[in-house]
């Protein structure tokens, strides 16, 4: 059986960084196993790229030039079966439109919520965001917060043995790959004046271009080891040396917080202010000027905090998050129609349907032909079935009344407990949408003991509120066109 494919596109140099080319070449080597993970990018680091190879079966080096010539490229060199995956700020709404008119599926890669999104799922490992802060299609999912965070192999494996106290007095400095305003040589030089720890290791990366004045700055004294370019189980060896690190609210701090250590940062750049908000308000880590304040208290915390979020099987959640892509790739929405009746009431009366069913009594057969007749004919209902291969497997339904449509969907037994909740759900309201046209509110009831259905809403766009419409229930509202 062939593999199906994924093409990363993303960039990396003194610029911008090599954060971009970090998490792609992360997650390409999460899924290498059961997809071929492919690489386009202008990156001109050869150095970098040859870093790159574990994780991708191939990489294509795209010459710098128009974004016509990327398209001309994505024409002749890619099928619009493929996924593809992007990873960059100027990959943003109109890049997006121009592939999706070529027939590709997207999957983005973000950490700003700059632009609208017109993809299959957003990544965000960020923190303190939901989907209702994005602009996005009704039927986009979304994976938010640092159980998706984008870690190389050895990382999530330094999760299981990871540190869970202070150990030592040596702190690990580290502005990414690039640190273009130089922040490693000023944090170093005020750190070295207050004689705090024990010993400094500092990382820089292949595009740090101050690497032979912080060389000589550092050559007077011998508590600092300066490492460059370091692989990721090297990078993982000298972050376990130490109990302590600074660093920007980047990629490698996501890093560090997977070894486990009191982590201190630095915001450069202007993308990074959500990210330090969240992880310093929810304790897992602090700005560089409370370092000499924090409590026990606090260390305490963050370190509960990490091992709650960092648990290394971020590879594990990705995964099936991509399995169940390729699976409702397969799912074809068309309309109810009269041969759909009976096997809509063996749906209705399957025992796992009633008992989540606010009527949880058997329906019968007269009772539902009535009742199906009536949608059937009725101008204010839109009843889709689910196919896969030609064959039903799942269907949804939507009763507009005035400004608002309230919707039920169940999955039949033969993909029950797949995970597509929510590609069931995101497809219904993606046909919906399109049939109805205008603005709507949509709305789903669920029981509080239906978790999975609740899942399925929250991946995507919906408000989450309590209810006294039904008891013991959850309303969630889209509000389509608004």
């Amino acid at each position: 059986m062939n593999k199906p494919s994924i093409v990363f596109r993303a960039d990396g140099n003194s610029e911008i960084g090599l954060g971009h080319l970090v998490r792609s070449s992360a997650l390409a080597a999460m899924l290498k196993e059961n997809y071929h993970c492919l690489l386009a990018t202008r990156c001109q680091s050869q150095a970098l790229l040859d870093e790159l190879k574990c994780s991708f079966s191939q990489i294509f080096s795209l010459p710098d030039g128009s974004d016509l010539s990327e398209e001309v490229w994505f024409d002749n060199e890619v099928s619009n079966e493929s996924l593809v995956v992007l990873d960059g700020y100027n990959f943003d709404d109109q890049y997006q439109e121009v592939l999706i008119k070529r027939g590709f599926d997207l999957f983005c890669i973000d950490d700003i919520h700059a632009f609208p999104f017109y993809s299959r799922a957003v990544i965000n490992h960020s923190g303190g965001l939901t989907a209702t802060d994005y602009h996005s299609l009704p039927s986009t999912q979304f994976y938010l917060g640092p159980h998706y965070s984008l870690l190389r192999k050895p990382f999530l494996d330094a999760a299981a043995k990871r540190r869970n106290a202070i150990a030592d007095k040596n702190i690990f400095i580290c502005f990414g790959g690039a640190d273009p305003e130089n922040q490693t040589a000023a944090v170093l030089k005020e750190l070295t004046l207050q004689n705090s720890f024990h010993h400094f290791h500092v990382v820089v990366g292949s595009a740090y271009q101050f690497k032979a004045e912080l060389e000589a700055d550092t050559k007077r004294l011998n508590n600092i080891t300066l490492y460059s370019s370091i692989s990721p189980r090297e990078m993982v060896s000298v972050m376990q040396q130490c109990s302590y690190a600074i660093c920007s609210p980047s990629t490698i701090m996501y890093e560090y917080l997977s070894v486990g250590g009191i982590v201190f940062l630095e915001q450069i750049a202007d993308n990074q202010k959500d990210v330090i908000r969240y992880f310093t308000t929810e304790g897992m880590a602090f700005r560089l000027n409370e370092m000499n304040s924090i409590s026990e208290k606090q260390i305490e915390d963050s370190f509960a905090k990490q091992a709650f979020y960092f648990d290394g099987k971020s590879g594990q959640r990705f995964e099936k998050i991509f399995r169940q892509y390729f699976e409702g790739k397969k799912l074809a929405v068309r309309k109810v129609n009269e041969g759909d009746m009976r096997l809509c009431y063996e749906w209705a009366n399957d025992p796992e349907v009633r008992a989540q069913s606010y009527n949880p009594k058997l329906i019968t057969f007269e009772e539902h032909t009535a009742w199906f007749q009536k949608k059937l004919h009725d101008n204010e209902s839109y009843f889709y079935i689910l196919e896969s291969d030609r064959k039903p497997v799942a269907q949804i339904r939507f009763q507009v009344s005035g400004g608002e449509a309230v919707l039920g969907f169940l999955a039949g037994p033969s993909i029950r407990s797949k995970g597509l909740g929510p590609t069931i759900l995101g497809k219904g309201v993606e046909a919906f949408v399109n049939e109805h046209h205008g603005s709507v509110n949509i709305i789903g009831y669920v029981k509080k003991s239906n978790i999975p259905s609740q899942r399925s809403f929250e991946r995507l766009s919906f408000i989450k509120e309590e209810t006294t419409d039904f008891p013991d229930s959850f309303k969630y509202t889209m509000n389509y066109g608004n």
